[in-house]
Parts: C-alpha cells; sequence; structure tokens
C-alpha cells in the first residue's frame, strides 16, 4: 500500500503532487529545459489510476482553514482543522477509523447499531464535501485551464555517468548531476477554483458546523 500525500491549500492551489510508489521523477540533461510540467502532470494522473486499480494507496488530508490578510494565504486566526485518513483501490475507500466506506457519490457509516447514508449528517456531509477522492482532483488539475508549474526540488541532484563523445573520451569527471523534478504546483481556472470554494461553502465549515 503507497501513500498519496495531498498539501491542502489557501488560494485554491493545488499544492502537491507528492506521490510515493506512483513514481514522477525527471531529469534535466545538461543544455536542455525542464520537462513540460502539464504534460508530466498528466502522465502522473494517467500512471495513478492505473496504480490505484491494481495495487491501492493510502490518502491523508489534513484540513486548516480560517482567516488570513497576506498574498500567501497564510492562516491568522484558524476556525477550521480536519484530519481524514482512508485506504483507496480503485473506486472503493474505506476510512477505518470512522468506520466508513466511500465510493465516488456514495458512502455508508456504522455507528455502533446501523449503516447510515454517509450524506445524512452533518459531519459525513462535511467529510464527503471536504475529502475528495485524489483521481477526481488529478483529472480537474490535468483539464484545460490549469497552471501547472515545477516548484523547487527537495531532493539533491542525482549523479549519472557521463557519456562520452563520439570518438573520444570524455573530459574531467566521468559523473555528472542532473536535476530532479519531482514538485509540482497547479493553479485551477477560476469557475473549477470557485466550484471547489461553493463544495467547502456547503459543507459547513466555514460556519463552524
Amino acid at each position: 500500500m503507497n501513500k498519496f500525500i495531498f498539501v491542502l491549500f489557501s488560494g485554491w492551489l493545488l499544492s502537491a503532487v507528492m506521490l510515493a510508489g506512483v513514481g514522477l521523477q525527471a531529469s534535466d540533461p545538461p543544455g536542455e529545459k525542464a520537462p513540460d510540467p502539464a504534460k508530466a502532470l498528466r502522465k502522473v494522473s494517467k500512471d495513478f489510476l492505473r496504480h490505484s486499480s491494481k495495487s491501492g494507496y493510502s490518502a491523508h488530508l489534513v484540513i486548516a482553514g480560517g482567516m488570513a490578510n497576506s498574498s500567501d494565504h497564510k492562516i491568522i486566526d484558524q476556525a477550521v482543522s480536519e484530519d481524514y485518513f482512508g485506504l483507496i483501490r480503485g473506486p472503493l475507500m474505506h476510512m477505518p477509523e470512522q468506520q466508513i466506506f466511500r465510493t465516488l457519490d456514495k458512502g455508508a457509516q456504522f455507528d455502533g447499531d446501523i449503516w447510515r447514508v454517509l450524506q445524512s449528517t452533518a459531519d459525513g456531509k462535511k467529510l464527503d464535501r471536504l475529502f475528495t477522492f485524489p483521481e477526481r482532483l488529478l483529472a480537474d488539475a490535468s483539464s484545460k485551464g490549469s497552471k501547472v508549474q515545477w516548484l523547487e526540488s527537495t531532493v539533491k541532484p542525482r549523479k549519472v555517468k557521463r557519456e562520452a563523445p563520439l570518438g573520444g573520451t570524455a573530459v574531467g569527471s566521468s559523473e555528472q548531476a542532473e536535476m530532479v523534478y519531482h514538485r509540482l504546483r497547479v493553479t485551477l481556472p477560476d469557475k473549477m477554483a470557485l466550484q471547489y470554494f461553493i463544495e467547502v461553502q456547503n459543507s459547513g465549515c466555514l460556519s463552524g458546523g
């Protein structure tokens, strides 16, 4: 079981995509520009769907919301704090701590006596609107109109063997450093960002409910 970690956002940035086991790593050969980030994101989305169906993964979502008054949207007066964990394989999610089973559009929670429709309770409705399936997030992020850009790597450049020129030998070190690109930031189109905001608003968490 692999982990999929989201850093949920203020200002409607899908600030992520950090994958363990799914595997986006692109190197930057000397003299060449960085790989196309939009193309890399589409590949991640496609590979992730395949991985989800075959092996499954775990998702941990931490939400911190409140008032902000700066351009970086740093929260100064926190009003919302949620922490969700789920085990996902294909279209099914299991949240063991809350005894919940979910699909993309339905869900059920065991309250100790009977199974209840997830969306029939205030907490269940909030969870359903806030904890979106990662597959949907990636599909939306990969859609036309999103701005995709590489974030600064947190991994040191890797050493690779330098290729000798044709008919000659390499001068100096036999190794060269290659930058590793593994973090993306996706800014959603205005309409899509508004849709996410409405879902958060409808969850009741902004009013403390």
